[in-house]
């Protein structure tokens, strides 16, 4: 218990009773920081586990706001990976990546019909029939994941799945 009572040491009154540790707790507030990627680890590897590897060396893809706020991201090679991996083929993922996405939000006839169905019926439909944006992200989770095994993992890195950061950003690990 803290001098003033109420909640324990090195915890907030906000964050108190609940399980959630505060930033006191030397605990990092990054949510995806707790994520584990299964990255391999040497006996002599620095990092002692997932977290402190995804800690200090992510590498990231940041969206493109220059059309406006649909998902895309930049096509360039972040320059932590310049030299390592193949720049074309990166760009090439990147810009696949973006097309499902476009395909995905856009104003398609096929997807005015599906939100006017699930709308007509109260959102059930949504319990049966698969949406095209959902077949799209598991098209996209599919790509990342072939992705990874053909290209990325032979060059030392784990790309992981954009759904894990609501489409944010892109990351990258190098195992």
């Amino acid at each position: 218990m803290s001098s003033l009572g109420g909640a324990p040491a090195g915890r907030d009154a906000g964050a108190a009773g609940t399980g959630r540790a505060s930033i006191g707790d030397g605990l990092p507030s990054d949510p995806l920081a707790y994520k584990s990627y299964n990255i391999p680890q040497n006996a002599d590897s620095a990092p002692r586990n997932a977290l402190e590897h995804s800690q200090w060396q992510r590498i990231r893809v940041e969206r493109d706001y220059s059309m406006g706020t649909s998902r895309q991201f930049v096509v360039k090679v972040p320059e932590q990976l310049v030299g390592k991996i193949d720049e074309q083929r990166f760009k090439k993922f990147v810009r696949r990546i973006n097309t499902m996405l476009a395909e995905a939000e856009g104003a398609t006839l096929r997807n005015v019909l599906e939100g006017c169905l699930a709308f007509a019926t109260l959102y059930m439909s949504t319990l049966v029939l698969k949406s095209h944006f959902k077949k799209t992200v598991e098209k996209i989770s599919a790509f990342v994941y072939s992705e990874n095994e053909t290209f990325f993992r032979p060059a030392g890195f784990l790309v992981i799945d954009p759904k894990q950061t609501a489409y944010m950003f892109i990351e990258i690990v190098p195992l």
